[in-house]
């Protein structure tokens, strides 16, 4: 890298470290809105989740589903 290129980069991590020190809520997380997705068999698998929905009379679980369910029960699809 020559001398200009390393000028310019320390430039701009100085820029972003001063940023983030003056303005630290800028760089939070926030909750995600979920939803357009719903609760979709697949928007939990996305996120390694395997879900059972467990709305039915007797307290059976069936692993699909089309519509919203009210009482899923999700857990990591690899559990040590």
């Amino acid at each position: 890298m020559n001398a200009p290129n390393q000028l310019l980069a320390s430039v701009l991590l100085l820029l972003v470290v001063f940023d983030i020190s003056q303005y630290p809520r800028a760089m939070e997380a926030r909750p995600l809105a979920l939803q357009r997705a719903g609760n979709s068999k697949m928007f939990f698998a996305s996120l390694g989740l395997e879900c059972k929905c467990c709305d039915a009379a007797s307290g059976e679980c069936r692993s699909s589903w089309d519509s919203s369910c009210p009482k899923l029960k999700c857990h990591p699809w690899k559990s040590h």
